[in-house]
């Protein structure tokens, strides 16, 4: 499989998913943001995200690799005064030792080669007592091809990234997932959506979700 081009047209595409948007309401909820927090997106793409993160913090700050990805976003949020948009990478973050209350990323930790390094560079930006809040792909979801793309390096259980994230010195507060598996095809992914609220509270689907859902403290 080719990988994926990163340009307005994914971009759109990807958030008009509703599980895109269902994950972002839960990041957001995680995150625990305060009026006057200091918030950082990792991977902030076009802005998907960030737009409701804004809205919630006194500053919020977007971080990616992406040209296109960043040109979006400052059009999407253009007169968020409170927003800062920064070309950079996700393991080389330009900020000083704790500088934020909370760290999110939804589909980045999939993408780098070495998530011990990512993670430990989101926890040395995080005050003391600081959340991270993340989502990434379930290794342990029965339908694998979800995740074809060759950008994709690091599809985590829920063991191993509970592992990654202790070994970074984080505590883990909330484990879960979305979206449970109930068949191939857009007739079963459009069930898991719609059922997500409802699965993730049964033993049955708990940790075997399409989306895994973490929140951990520094």
């Amino acid at each position: 499989m080719p990988s994926p081009t990163y340009d307005q047209t994914y971009y759109r595409s990807r958030e008009s998913w509703p599980d895109f948007r269902m994950e972002a309401v839960e990041l957001v909820r995680l995150a625990k943001i305060r009026p006057e927090a200091r918030v950082l997106e990792v991977g902030c793409g076009s802005g998907g995200l960030l737009r409701r993160l804004a809205v919630q913090a006194r500053l919020v700050v977007g971080v990616d690799l992406s040209e296109e990805g960043l040109r979006l976003a400052r059009v999407r949020i253009p007169d968020a005064s409170c927003t800062l948009l920064i070309r950079a990478g996700a393991t080389a973050l330009p900020f000083e030792a704790a500088s934020f209350d909370a760290v999110v990323a939804q589909h980045l930790l999939e993408h780098l080669p070495d998530p011990i390094e990512g993670i430990r560079e989101w926890r040395r930006v995080l005050r003391p007592g600081g959340l991270l809040a993340l989502v990434t792909p379930n290794a342990l979801f029965p339908d694998p091809s979800l995740f074809h793309d060759p950008t994709h390096v690091s599809i985590q259980t829920p063991d191993t990234l509970v592992s990654t994230l202790q070994a970074v010195g984080f505590q883990v507060a909330h484990l879960s997932t979305l979206f449970p598996y109930l068949g191939r095809g857009r007739v079963g992914r459009a069930l898991s959506i719609r059922l997500a609220p409802f699965a993730r509270h049964l033993p049955a689907f708990a940790l075997g979700g399409r989306s895994l859902v973490v929140a951990a403290v520094v």
